[in-house]
């Protein structure tokens, strides 16, 4: 996990066919924060997302999570920031009380959890957020594009991670609505293979 994190920054780009800081810089934007509220980003890796959101948001406090220690050595040294800071902490355990953040956003680290620990971190993240509060989810799905379907298929192929097929087969549409959350909806897609969910908690 420590050569990992130490290139994470160098293969994202690679595997999202060079679209990582538009898909991050997209999400930022497109999730709406109330001001001075909290916003937690799950299964942060070293920080990309989350120091986009606390950029685009100066006015809100940022949390990333992460279960690698290495990961989130590598987001404090290089992105923390006045509003964005970063912690050890697993997504299926987060160490917050109920109704604390205001949104959730997570990109790239439901296809690395099977099917079980995916449906205990969307029930997590909907303990932890405020009502009305809204998650982002972008993550592989089924591919929609030829190149998509190699990239997907390959990735698989290689690595024979369940969790990566069940991306691939779009089960994760149907956790994040049996989690309980609403409004499921999917306003973007990336790379011809990933795409982004949007739901919120209900009131």
């Amino acid at each position: 996990m420590v050569k990992a994190a130490s290139v994470y920054d160098l293969v994202q780009p690679l595997v999202t066919l060079g679209q990582e800081k538009r898909l991050n810089q997209w999400l930022a934007k497109y999730i709406k924060i109330p001001a001075r509220s909290s916003v937690l980003d799950v299964g942060c890796g070293t920080g990309l997302l989350t120091a986009a959101i606390a950029a685009s948001h100066p006015d809100v406090t940022v949390i990333g999570i992460d279960a690698s220690t290495t990961m989130i050595a590598v987001a404090d040294r290089k992105r923390r920031s006045q509003n964005c800071t970063y912690q050890t902490a697993l997504a299926e355990k987060l160490p917050f009380p109920a109704a604390t953040f205001a949104a959730v956003s997570s990109a790239l680290f439901f296809h690395h959890v099977h099917f079980e620990l995916k449906k205990r971190c969307l029930q997590e993240i909907y303990r932890v957020l405020k009502p009305g509060g809204r998650i982002i989810i972008a993550d592989m799905d089924v591919p929609y594009t030829k190149l998509g379907w190699a990239l997907s298929l390959g990735a698989w192929l290689l690595f024979r991670q369940p969790e990566i097929k069940e991306n691939i087969d779009g089960k994760l549409n149907g956790l994040i609505t049996e989690c309980g959350f609403e409004d499921v909806e999917k306003p973007a897609r990336f790379s011809g293979y990933i795409s982004v969910w949007s739901a919120v908690k209900g009131e």
